[in-house]
C-alpha cells in the first residue's frame, strides 16, 4: 500500500475532435460532464486532448500515474503522440491506471480516442464521463 497519494485532477477545458478529414469538427469542451452532454447520439472516431505540466519537486521514490475513471467503451490512450495503452470500460470501483512517471516532459499532450458506433452501449445519456487524474504515489 502507497504510503501517501497526492492527486492532481485533469478537469477543465479539453479539445473534443470528431470525424476524419474534411468533415472533422473540433470544439472545447469540459471535463468531467455528462456523457449526453457532450456526445449526444454521436458516432464515428473521437478524440479528446489536453495539456498539462510535469508535477514538480518529484522525487526518484514517487511514482506518477494517469488514473482513468468513467470512461465506457474502447480507448487508445497516447502521450506526447507515442501510444502508452488501450482499455475498455474504466469505471470508478475499476479504475485504470497507467504508469508514466519516466515519460513525462515538462509540458505534456494527453490524447485519448475511441470510434462510436451509434448507440454503442451508451443507453444512460446521464452517465458521468471523463474523470481523470494524475496520482503522485511514494511507494
Amino acid at each position: 500500500m502507497p504510503k501517501s497519494v497526492h492527486r492532481i485532477n485533469l478537469r477543465g477545458t479539453w479539445k473534443l475532435e470528431q470525424g476524419i478529414g474534411a468533415a472533422a469538427t473540433a470544439h472545447k469542451i469540459r471535463l468531467p460532464a455528462e456523457w449526453g452532454a457532450i456526445l449526444g447520439d454521436s458516432s464515428g472516431r473521437m478524440r479528446l486532448t489536453r495539456t498539462f505540466h510535469r508535477p514538480t519537486n518529484l522525487d526518484p521514490t514517487e511514482v506518477v500515474e494517469l488514473v482513468f475513471a468513467h470512461w465506457p467503451g474502447a480507448w487508445v490512450i497516447s502521450l506526447n503522440q507515442q501510444p502508452l495503452a488501450e482499455f475498455r470500460d474504466a469505471s470508478a470501483e475499476s479504475p485504470r491506471r497507467i504508469a508514466v512517471t519516466q515519460l513525462l516532459q515538462p509540458t505534456n499532450t494527453l490524447s485519448v480516442e475511441t470510434s462510436l458506433a451509434p448507440q454503442s452501449g451508451r443507453d444512460d445519456r446521464r452517465a458521468p464521463f471523463g474523470t481523470i487524474a494524475l496520482e503522485i504515489r511514494t511507494d
